[in-house]
């Protein structure tokens, strides 16, 4: 742990993957819009606490993403827009999951949305 009081509160949150979380649970309350949001917030943290937070996106939403992106329809994107859509997914934790264009310069729809669903699992708050 660091000296500095911030660093070390960055370290933490990065650590327990708590701003994930309240991300998670944010859209979770938007997403439900439930009569009573204490309750639904308890009932899904206990949730969590079992079996850990669970994406929105599903695999037919990301094969829609793909098939928006891939306008000439030959069924492959570029590198830099499945970047782009994981820094607009995960925001600033998917520099650590960028696809790298040196290995391949595109993308199947199958690699696509195995790549984001890791990168997904890797910066979602899991249990621990």
């Amino acid at each position: 742990m660091s000296a500095d009081p911030k660093v070390a509160a960055e370290q933490y949150l990065e650590k327990h993957k708590l701003c994930q979380l309240l991300e998670t649970l944010t859209a979770q309350l938007l997403v439900n819009k439930p009569d009573n949001p204490r309750d639904f917030i308890v009932k899904y943290l206990e949730g969590v606490k079992l079996s850990g937070t669970h994406s929105l996106l599903t695999d037919v939403d990301l094969k829609t993403m793909f098939g928006m992106l891939d306008i000439t329809k030959r069924g492959q994107i570029t590198c830099d827009q499945a970047n782009n859509v994981m820094r607009t997914i995960l925001g600033p934790a998917a520099e650590e999951h960028l696809v790298q264009s040196h290995e391949t310069p595109y993308l199947s729809e199958d690699k696509f949305v195995e790549v984001v669903t890791q990168a997904m699992k890797a910066t979602v708050p899991y249990r621990q």
